[in-house]
Parts: C-alpha cells; sequence; structure tokens
C-alpha cells in the first residue's frame, strides 16, 4: 500500500513540473510575441511620422502633383457669410 502511495506520489510531482516547464514555455513564447509586437508598432509610429510630416507633403505636392505656393496676388479673402438671424 505504501508503495502505491509512493509511486502514485512520484507520478503526480513529475507531472505538475512538467506542467510547470510546459506554462514557463509558453509565457516565454507570448512574452516574445509581445515584444515584437510592440516593435511593430513603434515601428508604425516612426513610419507615420515619417509620411505625414508636413515637409514631406510639401516635397511631394510640388514634385509630384506640381503644385505651388500661391503669389501674394493671387490670394482672395473672402468675407465672412452674413449672421443668420435666431429662429
Amino acid at each position: 500500500m505504501l508503495f502505491i502511495l509512493l509511486i502514485t506520489s512520484a507520478i503526480s510531482l513529475v507531472t505538475a513540473r512538467h506542467d510547470t516547464r510546459k506554462i514557463v514555455n509558453e509565457i516565454e513564447v507570448e512574452r516574445n510575441k509581445a515584444s515584437q509586437i510592440k516593435n511593430h508598432h513603434t515601428n508604425l509610429v516612426i513610419e507615420k511620422a515619417t509620411l505625414t510630416s508636413r515637409s514631406r507633403i510639401e516635397r511631394l505636392a510640388i514634385q509630384k502633383l506640381k503644385m505651388k505656393y500661391p503669389k501674394r496676388e493671387d490670394i482672395v479673402l473672402l468675407p465672412p457669410p452674413p449672421a443668420r438671424a435666431k429662429q
């Protein structure tokens, strides 16, 4: 009887250690995934800042779209619309 309890206890211990190692490995895999996602997010933030920079947009507008700044005499200021009467 004591021998059966000893074997059962040993098997339980081995199973518990195996499960623990398995869980620790899974945690490490998930931490690596989280780190990769964080790095990817950082790269996307940098890329967004680069693509939306004012100087880049102005350069593309001038080079690719052939846009230019208007001359002072080409600027027309419109008067504000008349105020509406509240009903």
